[in-house]
């Protein structure tokens, strides 16, 4: 991610169809959203990714908490209004780069318990469910589960090759 590309990411994070499904849930405004990028990018915890398709973004992929023990967490979105199958080449492409150039064993995700397509996407790339944190987020005046998704190198490599079969 380029600072070109700060006004565009920023109106897909903040388009509802986006939103309501991220664990921050108030409007960014540009200067949050260039602060946060400002720091993120001198982070060396963090790798910030707008995936294209054919030249032209099609969503973007955080990944934080990179450790030298080799684990991430990441967290991503497609542009709204994009078609069926675009989240799913969004994250092939970015567990790729995440095992191929960050060095990780492991990414983890949080998933908000209702956000039933992101769960089924997870499980289909083969993220395990690796536990529950209980009425862990609020939203309005309602306490939400967050899903715990977790998949290791290995089996994201074996995932592939039978793919490839």
């Amino acid at each position: 991610m380029v600072k070109d590309d700060l006004e565009s990411m920023l109106s897909w994070r903040n388009h509802p169809e986006v939103k309501r499904f991220m664990l921050t849930q108030h409007e960014i405004t540009p200067e949050e959203h260039r602060a946060w990028f400002e720091e993120s990018s001198k982070d060396q915890s963090k790798a910030l990714l707008v995936i294209e398709e054919h030249g032209i973004p099609i969503g973007t992929v955080h990944f934080t908490g990179v450790k030298e023990n080799g684990t991430a967490e990441w967290s991503f979105h497609s542009a709204p209004h994009s078609p069926k199958g675009t989240g799913y080449k969004i994250c092939t492409s970015a567990l790729q780069f995440a095992f191929r150039n960050l060095s990780v064993n492991k990414v983890s995700s949080r998933v908000l318990a209702f956000n039933t397509a992101s769960l089924k996407l997870h499980h289909r790339l083969g993220f395990k469910d690796e536990g529950i944190l209980r009425e862990h987020q609020l939203f309005g005046n309602a306490h939400i589960d967050i899903y715990c998704l977790g998949i290791l190198m290995g089996e994201w490599l074996e995932q592939q090759a039978a793919q490839q079969e």
